[in-house]
């Protein structure tokens, strides 16, 4: 009887009957579980957020377009480590920031006049094709044209304008 006593307690090697301990460790892998399905979900209102930013803006240029005159500031509402909205014209000669072409120049086989800087952080969505806007007019000085994410853009249309420009 004692000799069975001594296995018994050899089975408690850490103090814990071994229900207890895989309890614990299946606790520890739901907490894991959790904290990955929170980021991801995080992730995906970061990116839903970019798809919003392009489609709000193509609503405010499509209201500026259908008034005969109108000029209104748009706030940029895009995620942290966007840093930058360019307007681009990229079949014509790049008279702007060569560094910020460099990170769009590979979207110029894509029919596209918006693109957000830095590409990598955009959720696959770092170009759009906004319908109305007078790329060459935005394009006139600086091609790319680029906006730093913390200031508003203002969207402006003449009464003799056929398209919209930002400024």
């Amino acid at each position: 009887m004692q000799l069975l006593a001594k296995n018994k307690k050899a089975q408690h090697t850490f103090g814990l009957p071994f229900g207890m301990i895989f309890a614990i460790f299946l606790i520890v892998v739901f907490i894991v579980i959790t904290f990955i399905a929170i980021k991801h979900f995080l992730d995906i209102g970061k990116c839903s957020s970019i798809g919003m930013f392009y489609d709000e803006f193509q609503q405010k240029v499509n209201e500026a377009w259908a008034s005969q005159s109108s000029e209104f500031k748009f706030k940029i509402d895009l995620p942290k480590g966007i840093e930058k909205i360019c307007f681009a014209n990229l079949s014509a000669d790049i008279t702007g920031s060569q560094e910020d072409y460099n990170q769009i120049k590979n979207y110029d086989v894509y029919e596209a006049n918006i693109f957000l800087i830095p590409p990598e952080k955009s959720c696959n969505m770092p170009y759009k094709f906004i319908k109305h806007l007078n790329i060459t007019k935005i394009t006139s000085t600086k091609n790319p044209y680029c906006v730093d994410v913390s200031r508003d853009l203002i969207i402006k249309k003449g009464f003799y304008d056929k398209e919209v420009f930002v400024k």
